[in-house]
C-alpha cells in the first residue's frame, strides 16, 4: 500500500513587483550614454597614444592623459555603481552586491530611520497641528451635499451593525438587565424618597390636578350611572314611589359629588387636598422605613415581574427598538438623520466661529495621532523591514536599480568627465614640473 507524501508547507513567494516601462527605458538609455562616453574616452586614449608614439605633436600627450584618466574614472565609478546591485563581472569581490547581501539590514535600518526621524510623536503632532485639521473639517462639512453623504454612509454602516447583532442574545441581555436590576433592588425606599421630594416641593400638584380633572370629567359623563348606583343602595324597598325618592337622592348625591370633585380640582388649599398631602407624606415615610410596607411593595413587585404581560412587554423591547432604529436609519427624511445633518452643520459653524473650540479639536486630533504613533508606530514601520525580508534578493536588487539606477548612471558619466579633466590637470602640472 502506497503512502501519500506528507504535505510540506511552502513559504510565501516574494511579492510580485511590476517594472515601470518608462523607468526601464530611461535606465537603459542612461547606461548606454555612460558606456558610450567610456568607450569614447578609451578610443581617444588609444588614438592619442598611437599619435604620440608616431612622433606627433606634443599636445597628443595631453589628449592621451585625458583619455586615460577618463577611462580610469569611468571604470572606477562603473565598479562602484555596479557593486551596489551585483558582483561586477560575476567576480566574488568582497563588499560587492551590497543590496542583495545586505537587504535585510537595509530594510531594518530604513525602518529605524523612518521611525526615528519621520514617524515620531513630536513630528506627527507638530505636522497635524500645523495643518489645522479643524478648519479643513469645517470647510468640508460646510457643503450640504457632503453632510448628506456622511450621514447616509454612517446610516448604512449603522444598519449593517444593527442587522449583524444576534437578536436572541440582545433580548436575553435586555431581559437579564431589566429583571436583574428590578429584582435585586427594593422598590419601596426609592419610591418613598421620590414621593417625599415631590410632595415637599409641591411637584405632585400637577398629577393630583390631573387625577381630579379626569375624575370630574368621568363623573359628568357618567352622572346617570352614578345616580342609579346610589339609588340601588337605598335602605328600603325599591318599589313604587320609594324608588322615585331613591333616584332623586341618587341624582342629588351625584351632583354634590361632582361639585366636590370640582372644588378639589380648582382649590389646592382645600382641607381635603391638604389631608391628601399629609397622607402622601405618611405613605412616603412608610415606603422608606416601615418593614411591613416595604414587604408588601416587594410582594407586589414580584407579582408584576412574574405577570405574563410584563414578560411579553420586556420581550418586545428589543424588536420594537430595533425596528424604530432601522426605519429611522433607512429613511433619508427621518428625524434622526435630519438631526445628524443639523449637528454636522452646527459643528462646521462652530469650528469656523469659535477659535477656542477649533483649537481644542486640533489638540485632540493631534493628541490622538500622537497616541497612535506611540502605540502602533513601531509596528507600522516594521512593515518596511518585514516586506524587504520577504523579497527575493536578486529581484529586489533589480527593482531598486530600475527605480534609482538612472540617477546613479550620472556618477559614471561624471567619473569619466571629471577623471579626464583631472588627468589633464595632473599631466599638465607634471609636464611643467619635470619639463
Amino acid at each position: 500500500m502506497s503512502i501519500a507524501p506528507a504535505s510540506v508547507p511552502v513559504a510565501d513567494p516574494a511579492p510580485t513587483m511590476i517594472d515601470d516601462p518608462d523607468k526601464v527605458r530611461a535606465l537603459r538609455r542612461m547606461k548606454g550614454v555612460a558606456l558610450g562616453l567610456l568607450v569614447f574616452a578609451a578610443l581617444v586614449f588609444l588614438f592619442a597614444m598611437h599619435m604620440e608614439e608616431s612622433g606627433g605633436p606634443a599636445y597628443w600627450g595631453y589628449i592621451r592623459a585625458m583619455g586615460e584618466a577618463g577611462v580610469v574614472g569611468g571604470l572606477a565609478d562603473w565598479f562602484a555603481v555596479t557593486a551596489l546591485f551585483r558582483r561586477p563581472l560575476g567576480l566574488p569581490i568582497p563588499h560587492t552586491a551590497l543590496i542583495p547581501q545586505k537587504k535585510d539590514q537595509l530594510g531594518e535600518s530604513l525602518s529605524n530611520f523612518v521611525h526615528g526621524n519621520f514617524l515620531s510623536r513630536d513630528n506627527v503632532v507638530e505636522k497635524v497641528t500645523a495643518v489645522q485639521p479643524s478648519q479643513r473639517l469645517a470647510e468640508y462639512l460646510s457643503d450640504p451635499a457632503r453632510r448628506r453623504t456622511i450621514v447616509a454612509e454612517g446610516a448604512s454602516l449603522a444598519r449593517e451593525l444593527v442587522d449583524s447583532l444576534d437578536d436572541q442574545q440582545i433580548q436575553t441581555l435586555v431581559r437579564n438587565l431589566v429583571f436583574t436590576e428590578l429584582g435585586e433592588n427594593a422598590w419601596g425606599p426609592p419610591a418613598g424618597r421620590l414621593l417625599l421630594a415631590a410632595v415637599e416641593d409641591d411637584k405632585h400638584q400637577g398629577v393630583v390636578d390631573g387625577i381630579f380633572t379626569a375624575l370630574h370629567r368621568w363623573l359628568l359623563e357618567n352622572r346617570d350611572r352614578v345616580a342609579q348606583v346610589i339609588a340601588d343602595r337605598g335602605p328600603v324597598a325599591q318599589d313604587g314611589p320609594i324608588r322615585w325618592v331613591h333616584e332623586r337622592i341618587g341624582f342629588k348625591a351625584a351632583d354634590l359629588l361632582i361639585q366636590w370633585v370640582e372644588q378639589l380640582r380648582d382649590n389646592p388649599d382645600d382641607p381635603a387636598r391638604r389631608q391628601l398631602d399629609a397622607a402622601l407624606l405618611r405613605i412616603a415615610e412608610d415606603l422608606q422605613h416601615d418593614p411591613a410596607m416595604i414587604e408588601r411593595v416587594e410582594g407586589w413587585k414580584t407579582q408584576v415581574l412574574q405577570h405574563p404581560e410584563t414578560q411579553r412587554l420586556v420581550n418586545s423591547i428589543w424588536p420594537t427598538v430595533k425596528g424604530m432604529i432601522l426605519e429611522s436609519l433607512r429613511n433619508p427624511d427621518s428625524d434622526l438623520r435630519q438631526r445628524a445633518e443639523d449637528y454636522l452643520e452646527r459643528t462646521s459653524e462652530r469650528l469656523t466661529d469659535d477659535s477656542e473650540f477649533a483649537a481644542s479639536v486640533d489638540a485632540r486630533i493631534a493628541g490622538a495621532a500622537g497616541y497612535l504613533v506611540d502605540r502602533y508606530g513601531e509596528d507600522a514601520v516594521g512593515l518596511i523591514s518585514d516586506t524587504v525580508k520577504r523579497w527575493d534578493a536578486g529581484e529586489a536588487s533589480r527593482r531598486i536599480e530600475v527605480a534609482v539606477g538612472k540617477d546613479l548612471q550620472f556618477i559614471r558619466i561624471n567619473g569619466t568627465v571629471v577623471g579626464a579633466l583631472a588627468g589633464l590637470v595632473i599631466y599638465t602640472i607634471g609636464t611643467l614640473i619635470v619639463g
